[in-house]
């Protein structure tokens, strides 16, 4: 008999258990569910609208910049004034200019411009070559002596599109 109630007494408290587990995870699941549409009330109707920005008070300084005309030149390969041993460098060059014109009267003086690159690359060594600041350096006096020799035209930027040493 005693038995008997010992069960009894498992049964009914065991319902009682799973009922309050339920309770809570439907109270948990509630609770989200009106702080997730709450949420969406408020972004959606309550909070403040951006003011847009009139047409007018746009810079045109702070656009970007816009791109010119760009001039690729042809590959170079040279030796490096390398003495231990033989270093070749493979570098491609592309000009950006400011206007169409400009663009043209660099093709017509590109047998110079790549006499200049190619006496100025030959006198570098690997270690010249191969850092950061020397690639900088390279562009900073190519940049320069472009610049002289396309004048009254003037070149915005040189970039390398291939840079291999070997």
């Amino acid at each position: 008999m005693a038995d008997e109630q010992a069960k009894a007494g498992e049964g009914t408290a065991e319902p009682a258990k799973k009922s309050k587990k339920i309770l809570f995870i439907i109270l948990g699941v509630a609770i989200l569910l009106l702080g997730g549409g709450g949420f969406f009330a408020y972004t959606k109707f309550l909070a403040p609208k951006p003011e847009p920005i009139p047409q007018a008070s746009v810079n045109p300084a702070d656009l970007p910049e816009t791109v010119g005309e760009i001039v690729t030149l042809d590959p170079f390969v040279v030796n490096l004034a390398d003495p231990k041993g033989n270093r070749y460098l493979k570098m491609k060059i592309s000009l950006e200019l400011e206007t169409l014109e400009a663009a043209d009267r660099a093709q017509k003086v590109t047998p110079k411009l790549r006499d200049i690159v190619i006496m100025m690359l030959t006198s570098l060594s690997f270690e010249e070559v191969m850092t950061p600041e020397g690639k900088l350096r390279i562009r900073d006096e190519l940049l320069e002596r472009f610049n002289r020799v396309t004048r009254p035209d003037k070149i915005k930027s040189i970039y390398f599109s291939e840079f291999v040493v070997q």
